[in-house]
């Protein structure tokens, strides 16, 4: 069983490091760093942050009419929208692994239940 865990724990930190080594991977660290320093962005995210808890207590509709505009201002920044479609494409590779995972499970469970 040792011997079957250390091959199943290489396999991981294979599919690991194809992860973290993608290049919309690799893009998200970097824009992420950017972002940190860009006061605009950060002003925006904070702002969108408190507009959601306010949103969540209040479901006043113009509070959700003042968080829909800053949340359109801040995904017209174009590192932002660069960022959110690498950070997408990574958290599909996830999924894959994800849904691959659960299927490769459920198959194997059944198979011996049915």
């Amino acid at each position: 069983m040792d011997m079957l865990n250390k091959e199943i724990e290489k396999d991981l930190d294979n599919i690991i490091n194809y992860i973290i080594n993608s290049k919309e991977y690799i893009k998200c660290i970097e824009i992420k760093k950017k972002m940190k320093n860009n006061k605009k962005i950060q002003s925006l995210i904070n702002e969108i942050k408190t507009l959601q808890k306010k949103y969540i207590r209040e479901s006043d509709e113009s509070i959700k009419k003042e968080l829909e505009i800053k949340e359109k201002e801040l995904n017209e920044i174009p590192i932002y929208a660069e960022y959110n479609n690498n950070l997408e494409v990574v958290n599909n590779m996830i999924n894959l692994v994800k849904d691959e995972l659960n299927d490769y499970f459920y198959n194997i469970l059944n198979e011996n239940i049915g």
